[in-house]
């Protein structure tokens, strides 16, 4: 089988917009029923880590795999990654493994593509607005994906609980194209912006408040509704998320714990057509998306044809003979 490290991939050099098309596509799928996508169990060694298995099969693109992947906020301690992990890609009519990568970049861009691809049906038209609370890699990721499906985008206000983190973010600036201002608050961060994005760690308690969620304003939170109060979540106009079973299954967990909103619907229902996304204005709407395997998958699928079409990368061999 392959196999690819993270800097294989790096080296692929697979723009945003190359990735954004094929999550779309993804969730439209999803959104037709024709995925399986099971809520990703896990283990919990500490009581802020995880480690998530997270299986995917698309029934019409023959295509499926597994992400076996951590996140250990302590990491940044002892100099390591707090998101580690890797992929196996499967053959759908053998089950044979055909790769085997680091998920690292993948889970990154997969989950930016989300919130893009969210925007594209959910934020208000001519959107210039975007409010960052978290600096940290999926904030920076997350602001060139919207760039690419906000044209209209022209402001950021970033804030991070380290003021440096918010001050690199700035660095961003000429090439998404936007001004970025580091501000000293979340309310500097979240108030009157058209999109806000929240992309923090589990919280001890949540940051944006309701009154600071404008009327034709996009909620995006990619913490599973810790940074967000319980009214925000309870009083938007519509609530979207990727997967409700996935969100009911972590609401067990200890997320969500004011209570579910009222689904509106799935992102890929909305993708698919199913329902609407924004429909005026004045709507507010939040998108807490969980994160699903498929999203995953299909970048992981994509890379590994690219791989096989290059040649050259390793191979590792899983048996020779039989026993």
């Amino acid at each position: 089988m392959l196999y690819l490290s993270q800097e294989d991939i790096l080296d692929m050099d697979i723009p945003m917009r190359e990735i954004i098309p094929l999550v779309e596509q993804g969730l439209k799928e999803h959104g037709l029923g024709q995925v399986e996508n099971p809520p990703k169990p896990g283990i919990h060694a500490k009581s802020d880590s995880f480690i998530h298995a997270m299986p995917a099969y698309f029934r019409k693109l023959g295509i499926g795999g597994i992400k076996w992947v951590s996140g250990y906020p302590s990491n940044r301690e002892l100099g390591l990654p707090q998101i580690l992990g890797v992929m196996i890609t499967n053959d759908m009519e053998t089950g044979l493994p055909t790769a085997i990568m680091d998920c690292r970049w993948i889970t990154a861009v997969r989950t930016a593509a989300v919130s893009a691809v969210t925007a594209k049906f959910c934020a208000s038209k001519g959107s210039e607005t975007l409010g960052v609370i978290g600096c940290g890699v999926q904030g920076r990721m997350t602001l060139g994906a919207l760039k690419e499906v906000v044209p209209t985008l022209k402001k950021v206000k970033a804030y991070d609980i380290n003021p440096e983190a918010a001050k690199r973010y700035k660095d961003l600036e000429k090439q998404a194209g936007v001004d970025v201002t580091p501000v000293e608050s979340v309310e500097e961060a979240a108030k009157g912006s058209d999109i806000i994005l929240t992309a923090t760690q589990r919280l001890p308690k949540p940051l944006v408040k309701n009154e600071w969620f404008k009327p034709g304003a996009l909620g995006m939170g990619l913490e599973a509704s810790r940074a967000w109060y319980g009214d925000a979540i309870l009083t938007a106009d519509k609530f979207v998320t990727d997967s409700w079973d996935q969100t009911t299954h972590f609401h067990e967990q200890g997320a969500f714990p004011e209570g579910l909103p009222k689904l509106y619907a799935e992102l890929g229902e909305i993708v698919a057509g199913k329902k609407k996304g924004r429909e005026n204005q004045r709507e507010r709407i939040l998108a807490i998306n969980i994160g699903l395997a498929l999203e995953d998958v299909i970048v992981a699928d994509h890379i590994y044809r690219k791989a096989e079409k290059r040649g050259s990368y390793q191979k590792l061999t899983l048996m020779e003979r039989d026993f």
